[in-house]
C-alpha cells in the first residue's frame, strides 16, 4: 500500500466527517429551499373557490351559511403544504372572502360586531399554527435526513478502513512473513494490534514491529508540550545513547513526524560501504515510521535505533511503512471504541443508563425546572459490599439496578453515576424532596425482602431556586449520603 492509497482513505474518511458541520441549524437549508409556488397558487385557487360560488351559489356570497365552509381547505392545504408563510396568506385570504360575502348580502352591519370576526379569526390563526407545524416537521425531518447522510457517509469511511486494513494485510502476509522467523509470530502479532485498548496497543506494536523488522533497538515517541517524548522502548540494555525527548521537526524522529512518512539514514545520507553486523546509530534513530490518526495527525513516532545491517535496506523501509499504516488503523479502532463508548446511553453491564446520560438528561432536568419552577429530585445509591465475595458483587449490582427500573415511574431516569461513591443514581424529575423520600422508602422495604446482600445507603437532593447548577443537587445528596 502506497502513502498516495493511504492519504486517499483518510480524506475520504474526513469527507464522511465532514459532513457533519455543514449545517449546524436542524432544517434551516430545507426551509430555505421550500418552494415559492403558494404565491400564485393562492390566489388561482381562490379565485377559482370565488368563481365556482358567484356561478353555483350566488345567494351564497362568501359562502355564508355553508357548513364546513369551503375557505376551511384552502388553508388546511397551503398551511400543511407550505409552511407558515402560506398558511397565513391562506387564512388571511379566507377571512377576507368571508368579510366580503357578509358584506355583499346587505349584512355590513354585522361587521360593526365584535363576535363576527371570531371565524375569520380562526381563519388565520389555524392558518398560521399549521404553517408552524408544517415547518417545525420539516426542520425535523431534513435534520433526520441529514443524520442518515452523515451516517452513510461515517459507514463509506468505515468502509475505506476496512478496505485500507485488508490490502495492509495482504501486502504483510506477502512480504512479511518470508522474513519472519515463523508464521506464529505475525499470527500473534494480528492478534495483539486487534485489541481495542489503546493502552494496551502501543506496547502490542511495539512487540510486533520490533519482531516484523527483527530490529535489535526500536523505541516509541509520543508527542508532550511541544517535544517527542520516549514512551517505550525494546532492547536498550543499560545506558544509551539515544534521546529521550526530541525537539519538533529536528532528527529522524522529528522529520517523519513534520512529513508524515518514513525517514531513514537513507533519505538524509549517502550510505557507505560497512562490513559491521549493524548499523550504529550516533542520531536519535536509523529509521522512523509515523502512526497517523483518522484525521491525519501523527499520534506516535515507531524509531528503529538498531538493526542488523543486511536487514537496512529499501524492503525494510517498505514494511515499516506498512506496520505504520496496520498500527495507524488499529489505533483508529481502539479510538472510535472509545468515542462511541463515551457516547452510549446504556451501560451494557447493568441494563441501566450510562453515567453521561445521567448527567445529560440532568442538566435538561435542571433547565426545565428553573424555567418553568418545576421540582426536581435526585438519588444517589452507595452501596457497601465488603462483606460480600468479590464473584457475587457484580450480581448484586445486577439486582439493585433491576428493583431501581422497576420501583420508579417510566419518566425517571435510572443510570450509573460518574461518582465512585455511589454506582448507581435516578432522575426523579417532576418529584419533589418527599415524593423522593417515599421512592428511598421503597426501595429500601424492597432490599429488605430480598434480603440484599450488602449496605445500601440513600442520599437524596432536590431542586431549589437558589441553585445555579445541576451539580449542587447532586452534591445535597452526595452530602446526605454521608
Amino acid at each position: 500500500m502506497t502513502q498516495e492509497e493511504a492519504a486517499k482513505g483518510r480524506d475520504a474518511r474526513s469527507v464522511g466527517e465532514g459532513k457533519t458541520t455543514e449545517a449546524t441549524v436542524p432544517g434551516e437549508a430545507a426551509v430555505a429551499a421550500r418552494t415559492r409556488a403558494w404565491v400564485y397558487e393562492i390566489p388561482v385557487f381562490y379565485g377559482l373557490l370565488f368563481s365556482l360560488q358567484r356561478a353555483a351559489f350566488p345567494e351564497l356570497p362568501g359562502f355564508r351559511g355553508v357548513e364546513p365552509n369551503p375557505y376551511w381547505l384552502g388553508v388546511l392545504l397551503f398551511g400543511l403544504r407550505y409552511g407558515l408563510g402560506a398558511g397565513a396568506a391562506s387564512g388571511v385570504a379566507s377571512a377576507a372572502l368571508l368579510v366580503y360575502g357578509t358584506w355583499a348580502t346587505g349584512e355590513g352591519f354585522r361587521l360593526e360586531d365584535a363576535d363576527f370576526y371570531f371565524q375569520p379569526g380562526l381563519f388565520v390563526l389555524l392558518g398560521v399554527a399549521l404553517g408552524f407545524v408544517a415547518d417545525r416537521w420539516e426542520h425535523t425531518r431534513s435534520a433526520l435526513r441529514r443524520r442518515i447522510e452523515d451516517m452513510a457517509g461515517r459507514n463509506r469511511g468505515l468502509q475505506n478502513q476496512i478496505h485500507l486494513q485488508q490490502k495492509a494485510m495482504r501486502a504483510v502476509e506477502q512480504q512479511v512473513v518470508s522474513q519472519m522467523s515463523s508464521v506464529v509470530t505475525l499470527y500473534h502479532g494480528s492478534q495483539e494490534l486487534g485489541t481495542l485498548d489503546r493502552q494496551a496497543l502501543f506496547p502490542a506494536m511495539l512487540d510486533f514491529f520490533t519482531q516484523a523488522l527483527q530490529a535489535t533497538k526500536t523505541a516509541f515517541y509520543v508527542h508532550q508540550d511541544g517535544r517527542w517524548i520516549l514512551l517505550d522502548q525494546r532492547g536498550w540494555d543499560g545506558p544509551e545513547d539515544y534521546p529521550r525527548a526530541i525537539d519538533s521537526g529536528t532528527g529522524i524522529i522529528g522529520k517523519a513526524a513534520s512529513e508524515r512518512r518514513v525517514i531513514s539514514l537513507r533519505d538524509l545520507l549517502v550510505a557507505e560501504a560497512d562490513d559491521s553486523p549493524s548499523v550504529g546509530a550516533k542520531s536519535d534513530a536509523i529509521m522512523a515510521a509515523p502512526l497517523l490518526d483518522p484525521g491525519g495527525e501523527v499520534v506516535a513516532v515507531f524509531a528503529v535505533q538498531a538493526m542488523p545491517f543486511l536487514r537496512f535496506n529499501s524492503a525494510s523501509v517498505n514494511l515499516a511503512t506498512l506496520l505504520a499504516e496496520w498500527g495507524g488503523e488499529s489505533l483508529a479502532k481502539a479510538l472510535e471504541v472509545e468515542a462511541l463508548k463515551s457516547r452510549s446511553l446504556l451501560d451494557e453491564d447493568y441494563g441501566v443508563h450510562s453515567a453521561s446520560y445521567f448527567q445529560n438528561r440532568l442538566r435538561q432536568e435542571f433547565s426545565r425546572s428553573r424555567r418553568y419552577a418545576l421540582p426536581l429530585s435526585v438519588l444517589l445509591m452507595g452501596v457497601d459490599l465488603e462483606e460480600v465475595p468479590e464473584a457475587r458483587r457484580v450480581d448484586a449490582l445486577r439486582v439493585l439496578a433491576r428493583l431501581l427500573r422497576e420501583t420508579t415511574r417510566d419518566i425517571d431516569i435510572v443510570s450509573r453515576t460518574p461518582l465512585a461513591a455511589a454506582p448507581f443514581g435516578v432522575v426523579l424529575a417532576t418529584s419533589t424532596g418527599e415524593q423522593a423520600r417515599g421512592v428511598a422508602d421503597r426501595v429500601r422495604k424492597d432490599l429488605e425482602k430480598l434480603q440484599f446482600p450488602g449496605r445500601v445507603r440513600v442520599g437524596i437532593g432536590s431542586f431549589k431556586h437558589s441553585m445555579e447548577n445541576p451539580e449542587d443537587i447532586v452534591e445535597q445528596a452526595r452530602a446526605e449520603l454521608g
